[in-house]
């Protein structure tokens, strides 16, 4: 065969194989997305920290739930609960 023909069929081969991680990655993200979302519509949300008297940073009581959703999150989380 031609090294030219052979430099195309494996670009070519490159190239779709580089298309089809790309749209894999996207639909993972976008499943991964969805099921995460359902997944923490169902945590408690606590409606106003708890805020402690005292000068130490870390004497103040932090929720994990605050730190990981961003705000948008746990208004929709209110809503479903």
């Amino acid at each position: 065969m031609n090294p030219k023909l052979n430099k195309l069929i494996t670009l070519l081969l490159l190239l779709g194989t580089f298309a089809f991680l790309m749209e894999a990655e996207e639909r993972l993200t976008a499943m991964a997305n969805k099921e995460l979302s359902k997944w923490a519509s169902l945590l408690p949300v606590e409606e106003e920290p708890q805020q402690v008297q005292s000068l130490n940073p870390y004497a103040q009581k932090v929720s994990l739930l605050r730190v990981l959703l961003p705000d948008s999150t746990k208004k929709v989380n209110s809503v479903n609960n």
